[in-house]
């Protein structure tokens, strides 16, 4: 390998590591994984507590009574919040009562409307009055709600000019499903206690296979993570995606960049074509690796923190690295190439289509991937190079792991796809650097790639 392979890398790794983007990039990942959570809590205190007012027909007879019983019991225990309060802070009475306690959700006022023979006419009326903002809601109970053989009229209409409010909902088919089994269970003469008891669920723990260990002793098996199982593989992808990111884009809007400006073809004077190319490859291999090493660093210390190394896949870091770095020499060379083709980004965005589609793909199939690793599906796509890097990874990061030949196998099909990309890459790159005027087809970067 030319030295000037190493003086070009250096350069784009300084240049690279000082850029702003840099710093973007190590505040973006933790935003991009945690933000959602963050948001939902700061949102938290933007919610709608206003009042529903919400019309009760009672068609039954029965029912009412309960449901308003039901619902003074829901705005006392279930809309609030317990709030922390400052030692020594107010009055010590205040915080043992409702000033010790935030308001979290919207309380529910039932008004008993008596039923009426014409329901249409009734329920138009009713509806007129939702859609005035005097009601909320209207609730509909059958006349034969607690008839355990059913009958004409023998369920519960919700109607509401909101549907994706669901509170509410959740609320009534609670209150009703519980009280409707109570009666028929009284009805029939049957101990509902004894119902209860006898429907308890048994407890269920999830554990992984018992071994044998050193000196043919048995060890019993262990219980399964469920953070570590799930999250520590959506973690590692999202990772890897954004480092994958970071490294490949700036790859092509430089090559854009210099070439518009010329600049290519004064670096040519010096250096060949593919060590151009190599050199920014692998100095943007060492950003992301920096990055990660970052990341790394600040991931370590937070699990300590909290007393979770445990979940801290230290086993899957030399794999990472290597997936990381096949990933980037392998797409990004198919970047560099099609930015040395394009005259401007617009040009070259309709030549990365098909290739984003290619990144993407393994992240469409992650949700599959997680719930059967061992599964053929998984076993074949991640022995598929271009998916090989995050699919494999996933697949070695879910207990118990995968045979050892699979990501061998996986890793030499990939570095043997990368070097074959690198190599086709650099013979459109040389071709295209110094091209001017119509914009390449994808026919045409094959034809340079084959015949150089």
């Amino acid at each position: 390998m030319s030295g000037k392979v190493w003086v070009v890398a250096g350069r784009e790794y300084r240049v690279s590591v000082r850029s702003k983007s840099f710093v973007v990039a190590i505040l973006l990942m933790p935003v991009f994984m945690f933000g959602g959570v963050g948001v939902q809590l700061l949102m938290e205190d933007r919610v709608d507590t206003d009042t529903k007012q919400v019309a009760v027909v009672d068609r039954s007879g029965k029912l009412f009574d309960m449901l308003t019983a039901s619902a003074e019991q829901y705005n006392t225990q279930e809309v609030y919040r317990s709030r922390i309060t400052r030692d020594g802070a107010g009055d010590g009475k205040k915080a043992e009562g409702e000033d010790s306690r935030k308001q979290v959700r919207s309380k529910i006022a039932l008004q008993q409307v008596s039923p009426k023979d014409d329901r249409e006419s009734q329920r138009l009326e009713l509806s007129d009055r939702v859609r005035s903002k005097e009601l909320f809601a209207i609730i509909e109970v059958g006349a034969d709600i607690l008839n355990p053989d059913g009958g004409p009229d023998p369920g519960i209409m919700y109607y509401s000019n909101s549907p994706t409010y669901e509170d509410i909902q959740r609320w009534l088919r609670r209150v009703v499903s519980d009280r409707v089994r109570e009666v028929r269970l009284a009805q029939a003469g049957i101990d509902q206690k004894l119902v209860e008891r006898a429907m308890t669920p048994p407890w269920i723990e999830s554990l992984g296979l018992v071994t044998r260990g050193e000196g043919g002793k048995v060890e019993a098996a262990k219980q399964v993570n469920q953070l570590q199982t799930f999250m520590v593989p959506f973690g590692l992808v999202m990772l890897m995606w954004v480092s994958m990111m970071m490294a490949t884009q700036p790859l092509l809007h430089g090559a854009i960049e210099e070439k518009m400006q010329r600049i290519s073809e004064v670096l040519l004077g010096s250096v060949r074509p593919f060590d151009l190319m190599l050199g920014k490859l692998i100095g943007y291999v060492g950003m992301a690796l920096t990055l990660i090493g970052v990341y790394s660093i600040g991931i370590y210390f937070v699990a300590r923190h909290f007393d979770a190394l445990d979940i801290v896949p230290v086993a899957m870091l030399g794999w990472f690295v290597v997936y990381l770095s096949l990933a980037i020499l392998m797409f990004g060379s198919v970047f560099l190439a099609i930015g040395a083709c394009c005259n401007d980004l617009r040009e070259a965005q309709n030549l990365m289509m098909p290739v984003m589609m290619v990144m993407v793909l393994p992240m469409m199939a992650l949700g599959t991937v997680l719930r059967f690793p061992s599964s053929q599906f998984s076993t074949v796509l991640s022995l598929i190079p271009f998916a090989t890097p995050m699919v494999m990874m996933v697949r070695q990061s879910v207990p118990p792991g995968v045979p050892m030949w699979q990501p061998i196998a996986g890793v030499a099909g990939t570095l043997l796809t990368t070097l074959l990309c690198v190599w086709a890459a650099g013979r459109v790159f040389r071709v295209g650097l110094l091209m001017q005027g119509k914009p390449p087809k994808l026919t045409d970067l094959a034809k340079w790639a084959i015949r150089g």
